[in-house]
């Protein structure tokens, strides 16, 4: 299970820097853009989790998204969350993509009540990385497998059983390719399954944002590579699927 978190680049606020919204959403597009020319070249299935605010300001380019990806909700706006939003994304998402939205991925995995998750209308829900990452949350002995709470399946984010080496964007931006080989047939062996997740700004050429380096490093073409290389070793151990079509 292949996503892309499709938000508005934000990043740059956490570090103090000046960012309009224009330019956030540019830079977002504009990596979507390669991102949808590399898995057609792939011929694989893929999952969106975008915001609406995203989707109301590039309707066209999510149309064309929604052709081949799953469309599923990344809340309202990346940078604040309501309730109410749950319910509001999604409307707006099946509106400009002429999709049904099934699941819903919480901005930077904060916590959402499972039931107002399921009363949205959501059938799964993918916010959890059950790993310990500094500074932001500590998830490293939560569940780590898909599992399903008051009627929603959760699906965590794929980190290897016990050392719980992630699997995410910045581990397989910054670890060597042996290392992202052997933890994601690892996970396979173990689970069955592999749920992988990007971003579309990171496609982009980052540097001039000044970022901490483990953000900015491989950006760009350079990240590019690294997401085929990635696919294409993964095709030989199964079959993307959407994030919808899975079952325990």
């Amino acid at each position: 299970m292949l996503s892309f978190d499709v938000e508005e680049f934000d990043i740059p606020i956490e570090y103090g820097q000046s960012i309009d919204e224009a330019e956030q959403i540019s830079v977002s597009a504009s990596g979507t853009q390669k991102i949808l020319q590399l898995l057609k070249s792939h011929q694989i299935k893929s999952t969106c989790f975008t915001t609406a605010n995203f989707a109301i300001h590039q309707k066209s380019l999510v149309k064309t998204m929604s052709k081949d990806c799953e469309i599923a909700s990344h809340g309202y706006w990346h940078s604040r969350f309501e309730i109410d939003d749950l319910k509001r994304s999604k409307d707006v998402l099946e509106e400009i993509s002429g999709q049904q939205v099934y699941g819903f991925r919480r901005a930077r995995f904060a916590y959402t009540p499972q039931n107002m998750i399921f009363e949205a209308g959501y059938r799964y829900n993918s916010s959890e990385n059950p790993i310990w990452m500094p500074g932001r949350y500590n998830n490293f002995f939560g569940n780590r497998t898909a599992y399903i709470e008051q009627d929603l399946l959760n699906i965590p984010i794929s980190a290897t059983p016990t050392l719980r080496i992630p699997l995410f964007w910045l581990a397989i931006k910054n670890f060597p390719l042996w290392l992202i080989h052997y933890a994601s047939r690892q996970v396979l062996k173990s689970d069955g399954y592999l749920n992988i997740f990007f971003h579309p700004w990171e496609f982009e050429d980052i540097e001039k944002y000044h970022l901490p380096k483990y953000v900015t490093s491989r950006c760009g073409e350079m990240m590019l590579d690294r997401l085929d290389w990635y696919i294409r070793l993964l095709k030989q151990h199964g079959e993307f699927i959407y994030m919808k079509d899975y079952e325990i």
